[in-house]
């Protein structure tokens, strides 16, 4: 009986601390790097506007886990805008972790009386940056999204998809609907959320997207059950290598 206890400490110490902070990211030094090897990307954890970069086999030469984002390049592909809207109030109970065992970026905190979360993480299987919204009172939920290049701006396609000649981005609210503009798709009074985007040089590559998006439940004339996909994407993405420390998770996240 007393082995029981000593495993579940040795399974414990076995799996990475998460790094947290109580705080969004004051400078690209101290987001969180997430990565499949091929696609990356700094989550700041903002908000207010966040700013990703998409990134192209990005590399990291961090070493301070303090600075979990230092040094962290690529190919830029794009970048990828979110912006909370209806946030003026004071924000309360802030928290942002990444698990370094998943590559799992989480942001909580609560703003005029409800909660919010934003989990954040880039597929390795589907090869994908993922973001899902959800805030504990439904209709509180209003956010507008951009993808941008230098001074491109995208294409909409299906009022849902934002199209650059490198990247796409698809906005999928649980519930409501889409209100598209120029270059940008926003989403007001939701409850959950699920946002998704695609980002590579390969010009065949970027050809396929919308058909490989259909393998995950896009592009039918029904409306793709958002919740399952968003579960199947998740649950993928906790099979993930392990990482032991922060040096073997920049380690994982720089291979191709």
């Amino acid at each position: 009986m007393r082995l029981i206890p000593a495993l579940l400490l040795t399974l414990a110490l076995a799996r990475a601390e998460p790094l947290a902070f109580p705080a969004p990211a004051a400078n690209p030094d101290l987001a969180f790097p997430l990565s499949n090897g091929k696609l990356g990307t700094l989550v700041p954890g903002s908000t207010g506007n966040e700013f990703l970069p998409l990134l192209e086999a990005p590399k990291s030469a961090a070493t301070d886990p303090a600075k979990p984002g230092a040094d962290f390049t690529g190919k830029p592909l794009g970048e990828f805008r979110f912006e909370w809207l209806d946030s003026a109030g004071p924000v309360t109970d802030y928290r942002r972790h990444l698990d370094l065992a998943t590559g799992i970026a989480t942001t909580t905190f609560n703003r005029n009386t409800a909660g919010f979360t934003a989990t954040t993480f880039v597929s390795r299987p589907d090869d994908l940056l993922v973001l899902h919204l959800r805030t504990d009172k439904p209709g509180f939920l209003s956010f507008r999204v951009r993808l941008t290049h230098g001074e491109t701006k995208p294409a909409i396609e299906d009022r849902r998809i934002l199209v650059l000649p490198q990247a796409r981005c698809w906005v999928y609210p649980m519930e409501s609907e889409v209100t598209p503009g120029d270059g940008e798709i926003t989403v007001q009074g939701e409850g959950e959320a699920l946002i998704l985007v695609a980002a590579t040089s390969d010009p065949e590559k970027v050809a396929q997207l919308p058909d490989r998006m259909k393998a995950l439940g896009f592009g039918g004339k029904e409306h793709p059950d958002i919740q399952a996909i968003w579960t199947g994407l998740l649950e993928r993405q906790k099979k993930s290598p392990a990482a032991p420390d922060f040096p073997a998770y920049l380690k994982e996240l720089s291979k191709p």
